[in-house]
């Protein structure tokens, strides 16, 4: 039953009670529980296993592990997970933390760490997580996850594979997300955003170089000096930590990434895109061109939209300033409600279309210009789309710059402006002439 249980589940293994009740129901021990529980703990000095005390080169290697923790998010406590990576050698750490344990998190904190360090190890040890390996074959043969593949390519890292369920093969690691736990988020951090708690993050890591590292004289951070010359260079430019899907756009001029739905501008409906979801954001590609970029949602089942994208729907269907999803709340402020206020009461029918009008000057003026416009009319009373293009197409008369005369001399004349009355004696009549 002790041997069978190394392939069990860690929390369904037999306790020295259970096995006290097994032997008693199944073949009618009559010794006591006591007695059990002396020859497992026997059993377990007797076959305990032992390992090698290890040595790492500079440079030679990193390891790479989840862990989980809690932090005040806004006033509300959350779970995060923390990416960690340590150095063997110098045992320097970097800790980042994100919301989910996806691929697109993992590939990020890769670029973080590497960025924090100077530099790539030659080797990442990691135990079979599923960000990197998909299926677990003999010895140290995986199948990688594409992705995965992608970022090592990237960086020219070897990977090391732990076997399963042993996690002593990167104790380094294992130990760092310990600490990080203990040390790093406690008490939990009351933090406002992500990145407020990963600046903490790093503060954090950095203040550990000034550490001696575990049985060295040496400080973590002269050692990391020294490890750098042993590092692989870092690439001209960092791997784009992102997760990439081909679809459709919808009808509704939206696409689907994870459980949500974000826009794009309507005339890229029906279009075949690309999404890239990146760890804060997400965008929308057509063949070469970003169309769109959004504020990435971690909820489930939610709508991202920027209303800018629908209004040149407007001008075909006016009646979706009323009930279209992109346009509750009036998301341009409240200088456009106070606009739209005014014009449906003092025009009625025709309200509507005339702040509709309003809306469709995002298409061909800058955004800025036309919120200014909106404003400086509201200010004014004058509440009409005419207006509001009166202002935008208004130019303001210019004025001729004043001339320089710096490397002329010869023009350039002191005066005050009033002239000495001597010069109009050249218009006094001549002696003798009548």
């Amino acid at each position: 039953w002790v041997e069978a249980d190394r392939q069990q589940p860690r929390k369904q293994r037999h306790t020295g009670t259970r096995i006290y009740e097994r032997l008693r129901d199944e073949y009618g021990f009559t010794g006591s529980v006591s007695a059990v529980r002396r020859y497992l703990a026997q059993r377990k000095q007797t076959q305990g296993e032992v390992f090698f005390p290890l040595q790492f080169d500079a440079g030679e290697e990193g390891q790479v592990d989840w862990g989980e923790a809690w932090c005040i998010l806004n006033g509300v406590e959350q779970k995060v997970f923390l990416f960690c990576l340590r150095l063997c050698y110098s045992s320097v750490s970097y800790v980042c933390a994100y919301p989910q344990e996806n691929q697109e998190c993992f590939q990020d904190g890769h670029v973080h760490a590497f960025g924090f360090f100077g530099g790539v190890p030659h080797q990442l040890a990691y135990d079979n997580l599923k960000s990197a390996v998909i299926t677990v074959g003999q010895g140290q043969d995986r199948r990688l996850n594409l992705d995965f593949v992608k970022l090592r390519s990237h960086y020219l890292f070897e990977t090391r594979f732990c076997n399963v369920a042993s996690g002593n093969e990167k104790g380094h690691v294992e130990n760092l997300v310990k600490h990080s736990q203990r040390t790093f988020m406690t008490p939990l951090p009351c933090v406002s955003s992500l990145e407020a708690l990963n600046t903490h993050l790093e503060e954090q890591c950095r203040k550990e170089l000034d550490k001696k590292a575990p049985r060295r004289e040496e400080t973590r951070g002269a050692l990391l000096e020294e490890e750098r010359s042993h590092f692989l260079e870092l690439p001209p430019t960092p791997f784009a930590a992102c997760r990439q899907q081909s679809t459709f756009a919808s009808k509704q001029a939206t696409v689907r990434f994870d459980t949500n739905d974000y826009s794009l501008p309507v005339r890229w409906a029906y279009h075949s895109v690309q999404v890239k979801g990146f760890v804060n954001w997400v965008e929308i590609w057509t063949t070469q061109q970003c169309v769109a970029t959004h504020s990435r949602s971690y909820e489930r089942h939610q709508y991202v939209l920027d209303p800018f994208h629908y209004i040149p729907l407007l001008e075909k269907k006016p009646g979706g300033i009323h009930h279209g999803r992109p346009f509750k709340g009036e998301p341009w402020g409240e200088d456009f409600a106070c606009m739209r206020r005014e014009l449906e009461y003092r025009y009625e029918g025709e309200g509507t279309r005339k702040y509709i009008d309003i809306l469709l000057l995002f298409t061909c003026y800058p955004v800025e210009a036309v919120r200014q416009a909106v404003s400086l009319c509201v200010k004014r009373r004058a509440f009409s789309d005419e207006a509001v293009h009166s202002i935008l197409d208004y130019q303001p008369p210019s004025f001729s710059p004043t001339l320089d005369l710096s490397d002329r001399p010869d023009f350039q004349v002191e005066s005050t402006g009033i002239r000495p009355a001597h010069e109009y004696d050249v218009l006094l009549p001549e002696e003798g002439v009548s």
